[in-house]
C-alpha cells in the first residue's frame, strides 16, 4: 500500500463520493493509497434521503452533527477495518453558532479528527464587510478554547461568497489566534471563483496558520452563445455588440484540466515548508468516484515525484 510512506499524505473529502457508504468509501480509499478521510457533517432529512446520491443531498458518506454511538460506528469500523484514518470533520456551521461548532468538535475527538472546518459568515453585498468581520472575531474568539480544549484545530476555509476567500483575507480572520488551535484550510480551487492571489505570496503569509489544503479545479467560461464570445475567444476581433457586457460562468474541471496549476501550487507548497494533508475535492464528475480517487492519487504523486527529481 502507498500513502504517507511516499511523503505525500492524501485524503479525501467525503463531499466529493456522494455514491459510496462509509466501508465501500474507505476500501476505494485504501485501495488508491489514500490515507486521510475527512467526513462530510450534516443533518440529512428523509426526504433527501429518498433521492438519487448526490454531492449535497443524498450523500451517503456524511455523518450526522447529532451522531450516537449506534450512528458514528459504522464510520469509525469502516476507517479501521480498512487501515484509514479520520483526519477531519467538515460541517457547514453558520458564524457564531456556538452550540453547533462544540457540537462537532465533541464528535471529532470521539472519532479521532484532528480539525474541523468552522463558520465564516457569507458576503453578498448586503451587509458591510466590517460588521461581518468583527462578528466572526467575537466567534472565533470563543471557538479558540473550545479548540484546545478538545485536542481539536478550528480551521476556516478560504471560500467563494464569504469575507474569507483569499488566502489573505482568511489571515486576517485568524492571524490574533493560536495557529496551534485556529488555522487556515487553503483551497486554490475555490480561489478561482473568487479570491486568487499568488499561491506562493499567499502561503507565505499564512506561515503557521496554514493547516490544510483542499485539491480541486475550475475554469471560467464565457456564454458560448453570445454576440461577444468570439471576442473573448481570440484577441483582435471587434465586439459585435460593444455595449452588451458578455457574461462568464465559473464551473469545476478535473485537476489536470483547470486553472490552478497544481504541480506551481506543489512546488510552492514544498517551497514553505508544508507537510500537511491533501484532501481531495473534485466535483467535476469527469470520473466514476473510484476512478477519480485512483486518478487523483496517481497525480499527486506523479507531480510530487517530479519536485524531487
Amino acid at each position: 500500500m502507498t500513502g504517507v510512506s511516499d511523503g505525500i499524505k492524501l485524503s479525501i473529502f467525503t463531499v466529493a463520493a456522494p455514491d459510496l457508504t462509509p466501508d465501500q468509501l474507505c476500501e476505494a480509499a485504501a485501495a488508491s493509497g489514500i490515507e486521510g478521510i475527512e467526513w462530510r457533517c450534516k443533518e440529512t432529512d428523509e426526504a433527501v434521503r429518498a433521492q438519487q446520491a448526490s454531492f449535497w443531498g443524498n450523500n451517503l458518506c456524511t455523518i450526522a452533527p447529532s451522531a450516537g454511538e449506534d450512528d458514528i460506528k459504522p464510520f469509525d469500523e469502516a476507517a479501521r477495518r480498512h487501515g484509514r484514518q479520520a483526519i477531519a470533520l467538515t460541517p457547514y456551521i453558520s458564524a457564531g453558532d456556538l452550540e453547533a461548532t462544540e457540537q462537532v468538535f465533541r464528535l471529532a475527538k470521539r472519532l479521532g479528527a484532528s480539525m474541523v472546518r468552522v463558520g465564516v459568515p457569507g458576503y453578498n453585498r448586503t451587509a458591510n464587510y466590517n460588521d461581518l468581520f468583527e462578528q466572526e472575531i467575537r466567534y472565533l474568539t470563543e471557538v479558540e478554547p473550545l479548540a484546545k480544549d478538545y485536542g481539536v484545530k478550528a480551521v476556516v476555509e478560504t471560500h467563494h461568497a464569504t469575507i474569507a476567500p483569499s488566502a489573505s483575507l482568511a489571515y486576517r480572520l485568524v492571524s490574533r489566534f493560536n495557529p496551534d488551535h485556529v488555522g487556515v484550510l487553503y483551497d486554490p480551487g475555490n480561489m478561482v471563483h473568487e479570491g486568487f492571489e499568488n499561491y506562493r505570496m499567499g502561503m507565505e503569509l499564512l506561515g503557521p496558520y496554514l493547516a490544510h489544503v483542499h485539491v480541486k479545479n475550475a475554469v471560467w467560461l464565457p456564454a458560448a452563445d453570445h454576440p461577444n464570445a468570439p471576442s473573448a475567444a481570440k484577441s483582435g476581433v471587434p465586439e459585435a455588440e460593444p455595449l452588451n457586457t458578455l457574461p462568464f460562468a465559473c464551473s469545476w474541471r478535473p485537476l489536470a484540466s483547470g486553472i490552478v496549476p497544481w504541480k506551481q501550487v506543489l512546488a510552492d507548497l514544498k517551497a514553505v515548508g508544508y507537510q500537511g494533508w491533501f484532501g481531495v475535492e473534485d466535483f467535476s464528475q469527469a470520473y466514476d468516484t473510484r476512478t477519480m480517487l485512483g486518478v487523483y492519487a496517481k497525480q499527486m504523486r506523479a507531480w510530487t515525484e517530479e519536485l524531487q527529481a
